[in-house]
């Protein structure tokens, strides 16, 4: 998945030792939320950027960039480890999963190693942050707040772009309030991409968006300036980034070049040029960057060794001739919110693969986080969707997707045209689910067990997730990943793989069962056995399977059972499977209510919900089976 190169980029493991004082550069992450780079310096026509465009005008400007999720936690779980999200286990959003102590945040990292760190903004690692930063306040200028000298390494979250204020004119306005009325951007003359309904409507709230990045890019300049003011701009190592695409359909949650490609802009100041690309202070890099990447290059910078765990390699390396250059970046997509999902994706510079193991769920998956309720440019589209005004493009968002899609970004940037079927492309397909394939395995991806299923193995044999992923005793990954793949290419399924001995072979079976649409009296009679498996997620599973095949008289009975668990992961994934099962689940209707009880906070809490984690999602998924009965509204649940 490497190359060798001639060049000054990448280098795996360094072997020096930090140095004294001033000597060691401070590390500075400046971190957007939900932006693609939409900036001037990346060529976006719409863009008014400014003071990020000069900054990157004597920088070094990433054009392939990527995010390893297209959504907040997962990646930011990346940029705290140094390892990939599937590999901890953390790749769900919003979850808290157990490392283990051989594996420590990068945070952690630098203060061991003499660094005072700090933090702005969220954490939302899906790990516990606690202890991680030496300073965690509002603040634009943290380093005035060390106690003495020390270098320092700050994550710092600029949040004016993300999806709430894209999405919400209330949230919007105060940070517009900010841009002068001259730097608005004109809803018609913005141009808005193919894939969305040519509504005012998607125009105004697309041109929002870029005025939210000119804030934002006031935002970074402010800090630019403190940085100057306070004689610390020459002693800074500056990186410009954002978590993942923007934070519209089809950006964000998605696992296209649109949620995955990201801005990364990095400033070396004159006093450590031996780490620029051929000692130049400003270039175009044109090589692959995945997220991953970021931690070992921040380490490398501030003279620290990686270590043997880290997934990534440094962009950055002094003196270093013959290295390393990335072919392939990877990217996934799993649970986000209260909605379950498994694909992967592979690009190696020009052509991008996805697989999805779940290919019967639409992209615009039904539910109250893609529900037309607060979200401007939601409503919009099932405006649009529901009137029968969808193009060919949009309808998509709606419909099941196939199990592979491949696109060749030279020639269709915009990845309108699947061409996974394409002869002409059948080697070049092959080669990249080969790749992608022995990512997974190489990397012990987890998602191949659900959720729940995770945690149950973990639980059971006294370890964390990652622990227990490495253990092949615990985790057949490669016989699970077999059945996932045929149950996910051709919806197949066996009866005795239903009765086999792991649970992850029997849900992958359903899945399958599910995937095929049959609906054979042996198949009905082989589900209607797993109704009483000693695995409650395999049990879920078929009452799922029964109520897609419109066995209420079956599937109720069971989910009325299963709605009284409550162990968090598997209430999650009950709530949701009874959601999307039944057509009408309003039988239930006292078993979810008492379930949706068990997860509010109490009266006067400031949210709804004991927590905005399971206790949330679960909420959310017993009240869209409420409002699909027709027993309640979405504005019985506004919050």
């Amino acid at each position: 998945m490497k190359k060798r190169i001639r060049s000054l980029a990448v280098l795996a493991l360094i072997a020096c030792v930090p140095v004294a004082g001033s000597d060691r550069p401070n590390i500075l992450w400046i971190v957007a939320e939900d932006i693609s780079p939409f900036f001037g310096c990346y060529g976006d026509p719409d863009a008014d950027t400014p003071n990020i465009d000069a900054f990157a005008g004597r920088s070094h400007l990433f054009k392939n960039a990527f995010a390893t999720a297209p959504i907040c936690a997962p990646s930011r779980s990346c940029l705290g480890t140094g390892l990939y999200a599937t590999s901890l286990g953390t790749q769900h959003l919003r979850s808290e999963v157990a490392i283990p102590d051989s594996i420590s945040p990068l945070a952690r990292i630098f203060s061991d190693n003499g660094y005072w760190t700090a933090l702005r903004g969220k954490t939302d690692y899906n790990f516990d942050p606690d202890g991680l930063f030496d300073y965690w306040e509002d603040d634009t200028a943290p380093w005035k707040a060390r106690p003495d000298e020390k270098p320092f390494f700050a994550f710092m979250n600029l949040g004016a772009t993300h999806e709430g204020s894209g999405n919400i004119s209330s949230r919007a306005a105060p940070d517009l309030a900010r841009l002068p009325g001259e730097r608005i951007h004109d809803p018609e003359t913005v141009r808005l991409p193919p894939y969305f309904p040519d509504t005012d409507e998607t125009r105004r709230i697309w041109a929002r968006y870029h005025d939210l990045i000119s804030v934002w890019d006031g935002d970074v300049q402010s800090v630019l300036d403190a940085l100057e003011r306070d004689g610390m701009a020459e002693d800074t190592i500056v990186f410009l980034m954002a978590d993942h695409g923007l934070g519209l359909p089809r950006y964000k949650r998605w696992l296209y070049d649109t949620g995955l490609r990201v801005p990364l802009i990095v400033h070396i100041p004159e006093k450590f040029r031996a780490f620029s690309p051929s000692e130049k202070r400003s270039s175009v890099e044109d090589r692959l960057v995945s997220y991953v990447d970021l931690p070992a290059t921040a380490l490398t910078l501030a003279g620290i060794p990686i270590p043997k765990r880290f997934h990534g390699q440094a962009l950055f390396a002094e003196d270093s001739t013959d290295v390393v250059e990335r072919e392939f970046v990877f990217g996934a997509r799993d649970r986000a919110d209260d909605m379950y999902d498994l694909s992967r994706s592979v690009f190696d510079g020009r052509y991008l693969y996805i697989r999805h193991y779940l290919p019967h769920l639409p992209p615009m998956q039904e539910g109250i986080i893609l529900s037309p309720t607060k979200k401007e440019f939601l409503m919009e589209l099932h405006r649009v969707h529901d009137a029968g005004e969808d193009s060919a493009i949009s309808k998509r968002l709606w419909e099941p997707r196939p199990f592979e899609e491949l696109y060749d970004l030279k020639n269709d940037p915009m990845e309108l045209e699947n061409l996974a079927e394409s002869r002409a492309l059948l080697e070049r397909k092959r080669r990249l689910s080969s790749v992608l394939r022995n990512w997974i395995l190489e990397t012990r991806d987890s998602g191949f067990l659900v959720e729940p299923e995770m945690h149950r193995r973990a639980n059971e044999a006294g370890v964390t997730p990652f622990e227990m992923l490495q253990d092949e005793s615990l985790y057949p990954l490669e016989r699970i990943l077999e059945y996932a793949e045929a149950a996910s290419e051709r919806g197949a399924y066996t009866i005795e793989g239903l009765n086999d001995s792991d649970p992850a072979a029997r849900y992958w079976n359903l899945q399958g069962a599910i995937i095929s649409g049959d609906r054979s009296p042996s198949l009905e009679r082989a589900l209607r056995q797993r109704l009483s498996d000693s695995n409650l997620i395999v049990r879920t599973t078929a009452a799922e399977a029964l109520g897609r095949l419109g066995r209420t008289d079956l599937a109720v009975p069971a989910f009325r059972e299963l709605l009284g668990e409550e162990e968090p992961n598997l209430a999650l994934y009950v709530a949701r499977s009874l959601a999307i099962s039944l057509e009408d689940p309003g039988e239930l209707e006292d078993a979810i209510r008492a379930a949706r009880a068990r997860y509010l906070a109490p009266p006067g809490s400031a949210r709804p919900w004991k927590d905005f984690m399971y206790s949330a999602f679960t909420c959310w998924a017993l009240e869209w089976a409420l409002i699909k009965s027709g027993l309640n509204t979405y504005s019985d649940f506004a919050n």
